[in-house]
């Protein structure tokens, strides 16, 4: 193999390359991205970006540009790729330039869902998923203004909560009937909301979206589906993402919701691997399933690196992820299964506690709130698929790490 092609240049791709010359390959290496910046973290986006619109991004950056120089990496930002040409093995920029390449990495990620009603275009409504939209979304979050966050998985939480940190008057409506209750069941899910009640937003569950009102380009009020009327200055969507699967599709490569991928990260095509959010991978707990992550992101890249050196790689995890939220650290592993038993470890009133799921006696999930050190012990404890019984994990005083000395 003598040159490699990364579209994406985020931070899956950023990985990728990254773990391509730390792992000695002197090839060619191109990097192509849709937006005009070098790989960058996501997460602060919803947090120090909107707390501090005018303060440097600096440390956003993977990397700084000379190290993109130094270590030969092709920067293509600014730059679509069109098409995938398998049989000249080669990315079709727009304009039609191609970039041949022995292997090729997608790393496309996903574009933010949009809501199809009259007002989705407004100036003042806002997705987020890059550095731009965060920047725009700064600018109406301010002291005072009423916003209205509509969709309470991860995205908008952690923005409702930053929205009330800069002063302003939070409504947030979920269909659902608790934020993050897809990740975190019901139980938490719940006690997600009361804690989001707690600290000031006007929560609206089990409602949706009808209609919005038009002035002037910008949504004035948003209408509810059990008849009220929300009158706001700006409005913030997070109702998911759908992955980038049009290269790959239009290429002949297996895609569903994602590109399907083995578990050395490759498609259908043996010369093209994708990873991060649009890869549609083996599921730990079976099936198949797209992880939205900061960690399947940057372990899947450098797990595809190493696949496309021909390296021997099974990457096969549970997911993992954090979201800060208020004065919350909120982390969880694994999955939580149909038939869960479920065990709390420390008080939950304290907002200081972890939660076990468990089928069967095997623990298949964990959820630690201001925990991070249950977390550690715990993440290894569902990647084993180790049994316990509910009385230890429920007593603070018995430790995780013994768990970890027994037989799989």
């Amino acid at each position: 193999m003598k040159s490699v092609a990364v579209v994406g240049a985020n931070l899956a791709g950023g990985r990728a390359v990254e773990a391509l010359r730390t792992a000695g390959f002197e090839g060619a290496i191109t990097l192509i991205g849709e937006e005009p910046w070098r790989p960058y973290e996501r997460p602060p986006l919803s947090k120090e970006v909107l707390w501090d619109p005018k303060g440097s991004t600096d440390e956003l950056f993977l990397h700084e540009e000379a190290w993109y120089e130094k270590n030969r990496i092709d920067l293509r930002l600014g730059e679509r790729a069109e098409a995938l040409d398998l049989s000249a093995g080669a990315v079709q920029l727009q304009g039609g330039k191609l970039i041949e390449a022995d292997r090729i990495l997608l790393a496309t990620g996903g574009a933010a869902r949009r809501l199809n009603m009259e007002g989705a275009d407004a100036v003042n409504l806002h997705y987020l998923r890059t550095l731009g939209d965060a920047s725009r979304m700064a600018a109406d979050l301010t002291d005072g203004a009423r916003v209205v966050i509509i969709g309470m998985g991860v995205i908008g939480a952690e923005v409702a909560a930053s929205a009330l940190k800069l002063g302003c008057q939070v409504t947030a409506v979920e269909p659902l009937a608790a934020p993050m209750i897809r990740a975190l069941g019901p139980q938490f899910g719940h006690w997600l909301g009361e804690e989001h009640r707690r600290q000031g937003v006007d929560t609206r569950f089990g409602c949706g979206v009808v209609a919005m009102k038009v002035v002037d380009e910008r949504v004035t009020a948003v209408e509810l589906d059990d008849g009220s009327q929300v009158e706001c200055d700006a409005v913030v969507v997070g109702i998911g993402i759908d992955p980038e699967i049009s290269l790959a599709r239009d290429a002949g490569l297996k895609t569903s919701n994602g590109i399907r991928v083995d578990r050395q990260c490759r498609t259908s095509n043996p010369m093209v691997f994708a990873a991060g959010d649009v890869a549609e991978q083996d599921g730990f707990f079976g099936g198949h399933i797209r992880h939205e992550t900061y960690q399947n992101a940057s372990d899947q890249a450098a797990a595809a690196a190493m696949a496309m050196l021909g390296q021997e790689v099974d990457y096969h995890k549970p997911v993992w992820y954090w979201s800060d939220q208020f004065d919350l650290n909120i982390q969880f592993c694994g999955h939580i299964p149909m038939d869960a038993q479920v065990t709390v470890r420390g008080d939950i009133e304290s907002n200081v506690f972890s939660a076990f799921f468990q089928s069967g006696g095997i623990i298949e999930g964990m959820l630690a709130i201001n925990n991070a050190r249950d977390m550690g012990i715990g993440k290894r404890l569902v990647e084993r698929r180790l049994a316990a019984d509910a009385a230890s994990l429920a007593d603070a005083d018995f430790s995780l790490r013994d768990l970890l000395k027994a037989p799989r």
